[in-house]
């Protein structure tokens, strides 16, 4: 049985390569043009045909030798982050913007699946689809894909999906047998009064005041209606409103997000959210607007799929390290992509020895010895499953 992991070895140094010369061209967004033009003109030196999804998603399909067969999808985001980067490394972003979430690792580590897949197509049946997306930072692209049928024609029977992770050196990663990421809900609420002076607080309508029973309001959520078993988070970035002492500010502005891993929850804290909110516009006269700014489920990764890739994986390397029954706070848009097909979702073990930072530091860096370990899990897994079903 071939062990895909030492042949992704040989793939070690032209991974490298392209991880670097992605991580010296970042870009956010929708909009990723260098980044589009590099992946796809490596996969059409690959002699592949080369699928556009919307503004810069891509997809190759690489069909087995084996005859007929399902679909297996492996996705890699490609968008960076708007900030500077600071790690020190020659090959560091000089621009606004960073790959400080290591998504040019993971771009690298499809490059190398698909190319390593396209050598050993003899050996399974079926088909594995890539898809290369950008927006999953503002959780746009995923979505986006989908919108532009990314998961039919073919249609995509179980998903893989990875991240880097700053938990450990390589090599190994983690994961969890269901809810791996929370939801995100991202909200910007708007408080519109009436402006006036400090002096006759009775003359105006206090939003900075209706702002403020808003704050300690949505806090006891947390305390009140979440149960003590489940995990959820509601946390305050902004608080604004005011230009001086003496005036009462007409409008004043919240922001915030809130997280959790049951879909229950999440449903319960909107609602709540509604009646806090129209109660202190009565009790305050208050209008009060409020906007969901960005969303995105809790990521499932379907035990029964994830336990049988698990095994695959574990049978093929004895050497890696697996931690099981791993969950983050961070969310994550391939959760759009679980949502609809069974899904698999690893933390890669990425960390650098000495290297404390973590994702979104601006001198945070990646092990890039566990892109060789990316290619294997994902190629051992692919053909595995796609062999066995």
């Amino acid at each position: 049985m071939t062990n895909y992991f030492q042949e992704a070895l040989q793939l070690k140094d032209k991974m490298i390569e392209n991880r670097r010369h992605l991580h010296q061209i970042p870009e956010v967004g929708l909009e990723l043009p260098e980044t589009k033009a590099f992946v796809k003109g490596k996969l059409e030196a690959l002699g592949l045909t080369v699928k556009e999804y919307g503004e810069s998603g891509l997809s190759v399909l690489i069909e087995g030798e084996k005859g007929p067969g399902k679909c297996l999808l492996i996705r890699a985001d490609m968008d960076a982050l708007p900030m500077k980067e600071e790690s020190g490394l020659p090959f560091s972003a000089t621009g606004d913007k960073a790959h400080a979430c290591g998504h040019d690792v993971h771009t690298a580590i499809a490059l190398g699946t698909v190319e390593l897949l396209l050598a050993h197509r003899a050996d399974f049946k079926g088909s594995v689809k890539f898809m290369f997306q950008p927006a999953e930072e503002i959780f746009k692209g995923s979505y986006m894909m989908i919108e532009n049928g990314i998961l039919e024609d073919p249609k995509v029977d179980v998903a893989m999906g990875l991240h880097t992770s700053q938990d450990d050196v390589p090599h190994g990663f983690s994961y969890n047998e269901g809810y791996v990421t929370t939801s995100s809900d991202n909200f910007k609420i708007t408080v519109t009064g009436r402006g006036g002076h400090g002096a006759y607080p009775h003359l105006a309508i206090d939003s900075l005041d209706a702002a403020v029973k808003i704050y300690q309001a949505f806090n006891d959520l947390i305390a009140r209606e979440v149960p003590a078993q489940d995990i959820a988070t509601l946390t305050f970035g902004q608080l604004a409103g005011g230009t001086n002492a003496n005036i009462i500010p007409e409008t004043t502005v919240l922001q915030g997000t809130f997280r959790t891993y049951n879909p229950e929850i999440r449903q319960t804290i909107k609602e709540r959210i509604d009646v806090i909110l129209e109660s202190i516009a009565k009790a305050t006269r208050t209008q009060i607007n409020l906007e969901y700014v960005a969303g995105v489920p809790s990521l499932m990764s379907n035990p029964e799929l994830t336990h049988e890739l698990v095994e695959y994986i574990r049978q093929a390397n004895d050497q890696l390290t697996i931690v099981p029954d791993i969950q983050i706070m961070a969310s994550e848009d391939f959760a759009f992509v679980a949502e609809r097909v069974p899904a698999t979702f690893f933390m890669l073990h990425t960390k650098v020895e000495g290297n404390d930072r973590n994702h979104h530091d601006p001198r945070i860096q990646f092990n890039e010895d566990a892109m060789t370990d990316g290619v294997g899990i994902f190629a051992t897994s692919a053909i595995n499953w796609l062999n066995n079903n």
